[in-house]
């Protein structure tokens, strides 16, 4: 697998960020990306080479995102519900843009764009009876409860779809904590069959 001189030291020097199947998958996607340039003339692979390089580059704008922000992260138990309120809002505009940015709705990242999106929307609604700017940060108080509940949800939701769009980025978390991710390759929504990338709270 050719590589640069820097991007050999780096994934030499840390396995575990870069584990032998993730270095198969990055040889798969770009053997399968350089088959789908034959038969194009320059321009057309240029044009394709192009947007699969947008394409990792929106993923990784998604992660860093997500990596830093406080909800993602912080105990439900101790977060301050109008706060994280504000975020998620904010969260829902980055997913719109992002989804607006996608040429292709269909692949990994466009998959990945709309089950956040879906979880986000799930969240909203499950609250949507309540003022959650009004609610009192107590342990026991019914609609902090509900709140903490959903968030963790939410929270869940997102992890499950972005952890292994991360994996296939070689993307480290630096603040969301590795308890936090699936536990499993079941845990991991569906699609997560066919991502190999090409294609503040």
């Amino acid at each position: 697998m050719w590589l640069c001189m820097p991007c050999h030291y780096k994934i030499d020097a840390d396995e575990d960020a870069f584990p032998t199947e993730v270095l198969v998958a990055w040889k798969r996607d770009h053997e399968k990306r350089v088959s789908g340039l034959v038969g194009l003339d320059l321009e057309q692979s240029l044009l394709r080479l192009a947007e699969v390089r947008f394409s990792h580059d929106l993923a990784r704008d998604l992660l860093q995102w997500l990596d830093g922000h406080r909800f993602m992260y912080f105990e439900e138990e101790r977060e301050f519900p109008d706060q994280v309120w504000g975020a998620v809002q904010d969260l829902r505009w980055k997913i719109s843009n992002l989804r607006g940015r996608v040429t292709d709705p269909e692949s990994p990242l466009g998959a990945v764009l709309a089950a956040i999106d879906d979880a986000v929307h799930e969240f909203v609604i499950a609250l949507s009876d309540i003022r959650v700017t009004e609610i009192k940060v107590t342990s026991g108080y019914p609609e902090f409860e509900r709140f903490s509940k959903a968030l963790g949800i939410l929270r869940a939701q997102i992890l499950a779809v972005a952890a292994p769009l991360a994996r296939q980025e070689g993307f480290r978390f630096q603040r969301i904590p590795e308890y936090l991710m699936p536990k499993s390759e079941s845990d991991a929504v569906e699609f997560r069959s066919g991502i190999t990338f090409g294609g503040k709270r």
